[in-house]
């Protein structure tokens, strides 16, 4: 069984995209801050032009001003606009302005429509991290809004939540148990279809933002009021309890929310080689005796082999669960890679838990305009590397010089060029380059590029909507490639004195 392995540093990464990318088709030209004025002008003269307001966020998101970047890009999706540097950037803006449920929205959004497989790899694993933001905000909200949640009393029908485990015992190097047969326990609830369970990161979050230490979990007060903010129907929550050096026990007790009142309780034990065995039987009698669910024979099997083989493994795989949850990217894959080494066969959820570290890792590291980076080196905006210079870039070459029309030879025929300038029969206009920078945006499967071409305006320019070089087969796994470099060519046209070429 394959994992993934500890990501390279994101400067590297991003680097090597900007050099192995750079011949990638384009979006939408890049702007730059000094841009606003220019673009606020165009925005006025053309109101329903909704990738000027496209552009015009980006550049306010590069001036970090982010509430007007949102204001321009939420009017440009209003209207309509559903192109990949619209949902791009204002996944970004909003992410930037910790608004994590509408970041998601437009990072999915983005998904559909991006034309970077690189950028749509990059949003993919800021949705993990957005994720969490949002478990976070929802816990808050929760806690902020619980005489409410209390006063109503809403709950889930056949819901569970699974609060972690306290830890009874000296043992420190047997505490990342409480992580992982809690994480366990919760995979074998979910076999029974006749049960709800809650998510780990959901509760842990929760957990978290009431700031309970690991002694507070076995309270009744505490699954009572967890349950009631989780609006589940059934909390389960129990004691993890050492006894001598290798005998484990038990204690647990399963709370019905609505009436306050414990649902019933049980005891189980085993040596430490055996712990999956008294896991199981916890999990069985819970369903059975204390929740009054059935499980089906193949449910119980399911249940019964949902295990690891190896203690160790199993003792590493909870560790990674605790540094995840505490935020220790790096140390929580660190974990799970020697959780996998131990177990070579795999455990279920060590391959989602390491896939998850990775992407939190990655995100973690980059900002917002690292991914605004890796949107331009792959052509979602811009042209890539290659793209042309942004409007200031080129309004600065034309303060150089005067513009002179195509064709029109920088020296004399015959005369001798400037030193340090090179002969060369005509010239590109400054114009030229002017339009090239605010609106001409070659087609993805297009082999040559007429520059010199006055005859095509920009509302004739065909938008880039697919990558180059996309595998449907991968892309139905979700697993897209990083396109190799492109070989594009440009062939520059100038017509000299005569109409010659």
């Amino acid at each position: 069984m394959m994992y993934p392995s500890k990501r390279p540093a994101r400067h590297s990464f991003l680097l090597a995209l900007g050099l192995g990318l750079s011949a990638c088709a384009g979006g939408l030209p890049e702007v730059q801050p000094v841009d606003i004025p220019r673009l606020q002008q165009e925005v006025a003269a053309s109101p329903d032009n909704s990738n000027l307001h496209v552009q015009l966020g980006m550049a306010h998101f590069k001036a970090t001003d982010y509430e007007a970047a949102r204001v321009s890009l939420q009017r440009a999706v209003d209207a309509g606009n559903e192109t990949g540097p619209a949902f791009l950037y204002l996944g970004m803006v909003q992410e930037e302005l910790q608004d994590w449920s509408a970041a998601r929205e437009a990072y999915n959004r983005y998904l559909g429509v991006g034309a970077s497989a690189p950028a749509r790899g990059e949003v993919r694993k800021r949705l993990t991290l957005i994720g969490r933001n949002l478990l976070r905000a929802q816990a808050q909200q929760a806690l902020a809004q619980e005489q409410e949640i209390t006063a109503t009393g809403q709950i889930t029908p056949q819901s569970v939540a699974v609060l972690p485990l306290a830890f009874n015992s000296d043992r420190e190097d047997l505490e990342p148990l409480i992580y992982a047969l809690s994480d366990m326990m919760i995979t074998d609830f979910k076999v029974s279809n006749a049960l709800i369970v809650l998510e780990r990161a959901q509760i842990q979050t929760l957990l978290d933002e009431m700031a309970l230490s690991s002694a507070g979990y076995a309270e009744p007060t505490t699954g009572a009021r967890a349950g009631r903010l989780l609006r589940a129907e059934h909390v389960f929550q129990g004691v993890l309890t050492t006894l001598g050096d290798n005998d484990l026990q038990t204690d647990a007790d399963v709370l019905n929310v609505p009436s306050s009142a414990s649902a019933g309780q049980l005891t189980e034990s085993a040596v430490l080689e055996q712990l999956f065995d008294m896991e199981k039987q916890i999990v069985i009698r819970t369903i059975r005796e204390l929740l009054g669910v059935e499980l089906t024979p193949a449910e119980e099997q399911a249940i019964l082999e949902n295990r690891m083989g190896n203690v160790l493994a199993f003792l590493a795989y909870g560790g990674g669960l605790r540094e995840l949850d505490r935020g220790n990217y790096d140390a929580a894959q660190a974990e799970f890679e020697l959780a996998a080494s131990l177990e070579p066969g795999g455990f279920q959820g060590l391959e989602v838990a390491m896939a998850e570290a990775a992407a939190m890792t990655d995100a973690a590291a980059a900002a917002t305009a690292d991914l605004a980076g890796v949107a331009s080196a792959t052509g979602e905006t811009g042209a890539g590397v290659l793209a042309p210079p942004s409007a200031a870039t080129t309004e600065g070459i034309g303060a150089l010089a005067p513009a002179a029309p195509v064709g029109a030879s920088s020296t004399t025929p015959g005369q001798t060029p400037p030193p340090g300038q090179s002969p060369t029969p005509g010239r590109i206009s400054i114009s030229t380059l002017t339009n090239v920078a605010e609106g001409v945006d070659p087609t993805p499967t297009a082999s040559t590029l007429n520059l010199g071409s006055t005859s095509q305006s920009r509302d004739q320019t065909t938008a880039q909507t697919q990558d180059t070089n996309r595998d449907p087969a991968q892309e139905a796994q979700n697993q897209e490639s990083v396109p190799g470099t492109a070989q594009a060519q440009i062939r520059i046209v100038i017509v000299r004195p005569g109409g010659e070429l």
